[in-house]
């Protein structure tokens, strides 16, 4: 989630609440539908690596299984 913050020099930045990466408002309103979309490709990265740490774990010889799978389905 986003936390708006104000800095001392009275810029207002988005933080990401949970890494605290920032964008500047400034850029929100030039360009609100590019900084939309990249703040919803930010929260889609945490929601992925939280989904790839609670999956199992992948052992060399099941990740040949699935490299082989892939270039069946592919073909």
């Amino acid at each position: 989630m986003y936390i708006t913050t104000r800095s001392i020099a009275g810029d207002t930045f988005m933080a990401c609440g949970e890494c605290g990466h920032a964008t500047s408002m400034n850029k929100l309103c030039k360009t609100p539908l590019q900084s939309a979309a990249d703040m919803l490709k930010h929260m889609a990265t945490h929601k992925a690596s939280r989904a790839l740490v609670a999956g199992e774990r992948v052992t060399p010889e099941l990740a040949a299984v699935r490299s082989l799978a892939s270039k069946w389905v592919s073909a």
